[in-house]
């Protein structure tokens, strides 16, 4: 059995072990049929961090979004042009992106995001660290080892594109995504919770997935339409569950951040994530096939 599919099926396996046999159903047709982080209450937290301007995006308009995808684009065109491993990274934050703004340009009556001024603010704030990560890399500054473990699979190692996908998944949304929400808040000022537009976007991956599936095995590496086996769905749903539970950890873990009383408590709760994302990380970039670095930039340049 390959390695790509040994990754999809141990995704699958975490995926059951950790959420039952309810969820093995979960994404159908680019539908969350199963969306269970929306039964799971959220917690009362300090709402006294609201959502501010952060770099570019001052008044929290949907353009702010839609200049996030521009950047993603251009940068996953950069990436492209060399056959660069990072363009699967970049290009399905970009389809992500272009998802969530179709969705926040759409009819409200029909959006699944409904806070739009926040949840742009909160995009970009969360882009932003992404951005971030890859400059400090770049320049050979220090990063969390989530995104070291990521950077360095993308340049050095035999790995596939899925798990190329998964390492940047993990280290953005499991590191980054509850550090993006403790800076916004999670509650509006009278104390309603924020957790409705959270849960929406795992509505939006699952709509795009199977864009970005077929994208990646067509033009950058073909072990990726492992993940997608027409009529067995359970790798692909197994990937989106774990994307999904990851979420729902970045959601709680902010909540402790924001219940944090004292700073030794927040610096324990970012220990902590920071060890989970660490932990994935090495599970996921291990167990590359000698050789197959050559084999995808051959398949890229021909592609």
């Amino acid at each position: 059995m390959g390695s790509s599919r040994r990754l999809a099926l141990g995704v699958s396996v975490l995926a059951a072990a950790v959420l039952g046999a309810a969820p093995a159903r979960a994404q159908l047709g680019g539908t969350d049929l199963v969306p269970w982080p929306e039964a799971l209450p959220p917690e009362d937290v300090p709402n006294e961090v609201q959502p501010r301007r952060v770099k570019h995006c001052r008044h929290g308009s949907v353009r702010c979004v839609a200049g996030l995808e521009r950047r993603l684009q251009r940068q996953w065109r950069r990436f492209d042009a060399s056959c660069d491993h990072r363009a699967v990274i970049a290009y399905s934050y970009w389809q992500i992106t272009r998802g969530l703004l179709a969705d926040m340009r759409g009819p409200r009556a029909r959006a699944l995001v409904r806070k739009r001024r926040y949840m742009s603010l909160l995009i970009t704030n969360f882009s932003n660290r992404y951005f971030r990560a890859f400059r400090r890399y770049a320049r050979g500054r220090p990063v969390t080892k989530a995104w070291r473990i990521t950077f360095e699979t993308a340049a050095e190692s035999d790995a596939q594109a899925g798990q190329d996908v998964m390492l940047f998944s993990n280290a953005h949304v499991q590191h980054d995504l509850p550090f993006a929400y403790a800076k916004m808040g999670i509650e509006t000022p009278s104390g309603r919770s924020r957790k409705a537009d959270h849960d929406a976007v795992n509505e939006v991956n699952a709509r795009v997935f199977d864009r970005i599936e077929k994208y990646i095995a067509a033009n950058y590496d073909p072990s990726f339409s492992l993940i997608d086996v027409p009529f067995v769905p359970i790798e692909e749903v197994g990937t989106l569950e774990v994307v999904k539970s990851w979420r729902e950890q970045a959601w709680r873990s902010a909540e402790r951040l924001l219940a944090a009383e004292t700073r030794a408590e927040r610096r324990e709760v970012a220990g902590t994530i920071r060890e989970n994302s660490t932990r994935w990380a090495e599970m996921i970039s291990s167990g590359g096939i000698p050789g197959y670095r050559e084999t995808r930039d051959e398949y890229c340049r021909t592609h």
